[in-house]
């Protein structure tokens, strides 16, 4: 098990690592990556990922790369497309109905994740509804294969690479799976959380 600050990773901007996910994820063929409070990356609209980059910058206080690792990230998306690459992502409700940006953003961001429901045979997106029962703890994490568990901190993130660490990982994820809602069901849970976002 690793633990790598952001710092360690960001002293001259976020495009690094940015560019540093696109390596690991070309090297991974199938994906799997729960978020309950943002959407995740590889299916964030360029304002949303805008957002969401600009207070990352802003928090951190590290060098404003924000144009650079926008592109990076939206340039991640590509990924999505390659066969046999598979992704499996789970997004929480609480996710769909904060603002990140402002109204026109979010709306723009769950017009985008409901026509991503269909849109890739590879790739499947369920979202988990907030009156969810809770089974386990359940911070955002992302399984790479069956190879390596990253946990996002506060401070950093976790890289876990122990078969019993992988093993509970996937055993909370497909709690998870479990739970989530997809297709249509997923679509009015989109439908109902776009209506919170009306000017």
């Amino acid at each position: 098990m690793t633990y790598a600050s952001w710092y360690s990773q960001t002293e001259t901007g976020l495009a690094t690592l940015q560019h540093s996910l696109k390596d690991i994820e070309s090297g991974v063929t199938r994906q799997r990556a729960w978020n309950p409070e943002l959407v995740i990356g590889l299916v964030q609209t360029e304002d949303y990922a805008r957002a969401v980059l600009a207070a990352c910058i802003g928090v951190l206080g590290v060098p404003d790369d924000l144009d650079e690792v926008v592109a990076a990230r939206m340039q991640r998306q590509l990924i999505l497309d390659r066969v046999p690459h598979t992704f499996e992502f789970l997004i929480g409700e609480w996710a769909l109905h904060r603002t990140v940006g402002n109204a026109a953003v979010m709306r723009a961001q769950i017009k985008a994740l409901i026509d991503n429901l269909d849109s890739r045979p590879n790739l499947r997106v369920g979202i988990v509804a907030l009156n969810t029962e809770f089974l386990a703890p359940t911070p955002a994490f992302d399984i790479h294969d069956s190879s390596a568990v990253e946990i996002e901190t506060v401070t950093g993130e976790v890289i876990a690479t122990r078969p019993d660490d992988i093993a509970v990982a996937e055993r909370t994820f497909a709690l998870l799976q479990n739970q989530a809602v997809y297709g249509y069901d997923a679509r009015v849970l989109l439908t109902r959380a776009l209506a919170t976002h009306a000017d």
